[in-house]
């Protein structure tokens, strides 16, 4: 089966997802490791409302992104729901 790779921005309500990689600057992706986003670590997404910041689920903390952020992790999809 093939990766559904999205960015998080993309992602409903309730998908699981594994965080696959990031564009944007060092200081950008250092502040996602700081937060717990590691290759690898699954999320979920909490609340997506289509506009505004999205609440990511990851590693026993909840995360608000900027729907811009969230739009440079990319994640493969682990279900749709």
């Amino acid at each position: 089966m093939q990766q559904e790779l999205k960015p998080l921005s993309d992602l409903v309500n309730g998908t699981h997802a594994l965080i696959h990689h990031f564009s944007g600057g060092k200081e950008f992706k250092n502040r996602l490791l700081v937060l717990g986003f590691t290759i690898g670590a699954e999320v979920v997404v909490w609340q997506n409302f289509g506009s505004g910041p999205i609440i990511i689920a990851v590693k026993d903390s909840h995360v608000a992104l900027g729907r811009g952020e969230a739009k440079k992790v990319i994640a493969e999809v682990l279900n749709k729901r």
